[in-house]
């Protein structure tokens, strides 16, 4: 019984009989033919995914066909849709005929705007190169025989996790499930940390009838439109915040550092 397969499988299928080394079949032709599918359907071009999948199998090959192809199409999917690269030519503004003028009280809108032109093929083969080299420079991790779903970290061929990186420590006893080459806390987990600490220092009691309520004394005044300072009183605040924060990012380097030299205290080798 046929099963009809969806857009991306029948690009694969296409694929595989002009390229018999690149031919996927049973469950991974189904998996890669639905991560295809959600490429077009997101904007990507045939011409421009079929050169990405069909580009040369690495030599030596180390994974498995599927777990190559499957590693194109998840760097392909990690990438801006390079809506520019289709090569869909822009129609200039057609200027009406001799015997149709501007109506009255409207200027001629074309004579001083640039009139549109096609994209210049030199320029289309630059953006060309730079999604193929991009997607070179985001592969995917090789563990697992290349079947991990997860993009090797910049400059290495394996994930985070895969290369033993840390988890995050989190935020206020609740897990993170980001990792980091250092075992700090993520972006993420320090700005909730900032954020947290500027709450506890410069608590904001909001009032009812629209007015200020004062910084570090009663204030009374007329608060802005969605804030509920008034003017002197936000810039107070913000002189403040900015004070908090500096303190904040001080204590966390100085805890940095030290935890560093404790490392390095530790990995250094013993004196004989």
């Amino acid at each position: 019984m046929r099963v009809d397969s969806p857009p991306g499988g029948e690009l694969l299928l296409t694929i595989g009989a002009a390229h018999p080394e690149l031919l996927l079949t049973g469950a991974t032709l189904r998996d890669q033919g639905l991560m295809a599918s959600g490429l077009l359907a997101a904007g990507w071009p045939v011409p421009l995914l079929w050169e990405v999948i069909a580009r040369p199998l690495p030599d030596p090959l180390r994974r498995t066909v599927g777990a190559v192809i499957s590693g194109r199409l998840k760097a392909a999917a990690a990438m801006p849709v390079p809506g520019s690269a289709a090569g869909a030519a822009v129609v200039p503004h057609q200027a009406p005929g001799p015997d149709h003028g501007a109506a009255p009280g409207e200027g001629r809108r074309w004579d001083d705007a640039p009139t549109p032109t096609a994209m210049p093929y030199a320029e289309l083969e630059r953006q060309q190169d730079q999604v193929r080299r991009g997607i070179d420079l985001n592969p995917g991790c090789e563990a697992d025989d290349g079947l991990c779903p997860t993009l090797a970290v910049s400059g290495e061929t394996l994930c985070a996790e895969h290369l033993g990186w840390p988890l995050c420590p989190g935020h206020d006893g609740h897990p993170c499930t980001v990792r980091t080459r250092t075992g700090d806390q993520c972006a993420t987990c320090q700005d909730e940390a900032r954020y947290a600490r500027l709450d506890a220092e410069l608590p904001v009691a909001e009032t009812d009838d629209g007015t200020c309520p004062g910084h570090t004394s009663p204030c009374g005044r007329t608060a802005m439109p969605g804030d509920p300072y008034c003017a002197r009183c936000r810039i107070a605040s913000q002189r403040d915040r900015d004070r908090v924060i500096q303190e904040w990012e001080a204590v966390r380097d100085a805890a940095v550092a030290t935890a560093q030299a404790q490392e390095a205290q530790e990995t250094a080798p013993a004196r004989f």
